[in-house]
C-alpha cells in the first residue's frame, strides 16, 4: 500500500475535490472555496501547494492525464510493421482494447477521471492542450499507423474514422456510466460484461479489416 507525506496527502485530497466537482458542474464553475469545503483543507492551501488557481487546476487535469496513458497500447502498435503478421495485428488490437478497458473499469482510477477528460476534449486552451499533447495526439498517431499499416490505400479520414470507431464505445461506457449502469440495474460493470465489450469490440475490428479471430 502506497504510503504519503502529509502533504502529499493534502494535495491528492485537494485534487479529487475538484476532480469531483469538475464532473458534477463543469471545471470552469468550480471554485477554489468549493474545493477547500469539500476536502476539508484550507483554502489558503492551493496557494501554497500549487502557486496559483491556474496551476492548480493544471494538477488537476495533469493527474486524469497521467492515467490516460497507455504505454502498452504504444508499445504493441509501434510493433508492428510491414512484415507483421495478420496474427501480430489481430494480437496487438487485443491489446489495445483491453489496456483501455483496464484502465478505465479495472483499475483504481476515480470516476472523475473520465468526466474531466470528456470536457477537456470540447476545450481549446492550456488544459485541453495538456491532454492533446500527452495522450490524443500521440494515440492517435499509433492508431493511425495501426489502419495504415492494414490498408494502405486507406484514406486519412477513413483512417480517423476507424480508430474513433475502435474505442470510442468504451469512452462512452465511462462517460455515461451512472446512467448506463442504471439501465443494466447494476453497481458496477461485471467483468463477464467487460469482456463481451471487449470481444465485441476485438471481432468486429477483426472482421471488417480481414484479420483472423483469436
Amino acid at each position: 500500500m502506497a504510503t504519503y507525506t502529509s502533504s502529499e496527502t493534502t494535495k491528492i485530497k485537494m485534487i479529487n475535490a475538484a476532480g469531483e466537482l469538475a464532473a458534477e458542474v463543469g471545471i470552469d464553475n468550480v471554485s477554489t472555496r468549493a474545493v477547500a469545503e469539500r476536502s476539508g483543507e484550507n483554502i489558503g492551501s492551493i496557494h501554497y501547494h500549487f502557486g496559483s488557481k491556474e496551476g492548480f487546476f493544471e494538477a488537476v487535469v495533469r493527474d486524469a492525464v497521467d492515467g490516460c496513458v497507455d504505454k502498452g497500447f504504444r508499445n504493441a502498435m509501434g510493433e508492428l510493421s510491414n512484415e507483421s503478421t495478420p496474427e501480430e495485428f489481430s494480437q496487438a488490437l487485443r491489446i489495445v482494447i483491453a489496456g483501455e478497458i483496464t484502465s478505465l473499469f479495472r483499475s483504481n482510477r476515480p470516476d472523475w477521471h473520465a468526466q474531466v477528460i470528456y470536457q477537456l476534449l470540447q476545450r481549446d486552451d492550456v488544459l485541453s492542450d495538456i491532454f492533446k499533447a500527452e495522450v490524443m495526439n500521440p494515440d492517435m498517431s499509433s492508431t493511425t499507423r495501426f489502419f495504415s499499416l492494414l490498408d494502405p490505400e486507406m484514406s486519412d479520414e477513413d483512417v480517423f474514422l476507424h480508430g474513433i470507431a475502435l474505442k470510442m464505445p468504451i469512452f462512452v461506457h465511462a462517460h455515461y456510466k451512472k446512467t448506463f449502469l442504471k439501465q443494466l440495474r447494476v453497481k458496477e460493470y461485471s467483468e463477464d460484461y467487460l469482456q463481451k465489450m471487449e470481444d465485441l469490440l476485438v471481432k468486429q475490428t477483426q472482421l471488417l479489416m480481414g484479420l483472423p479471430q483469436d
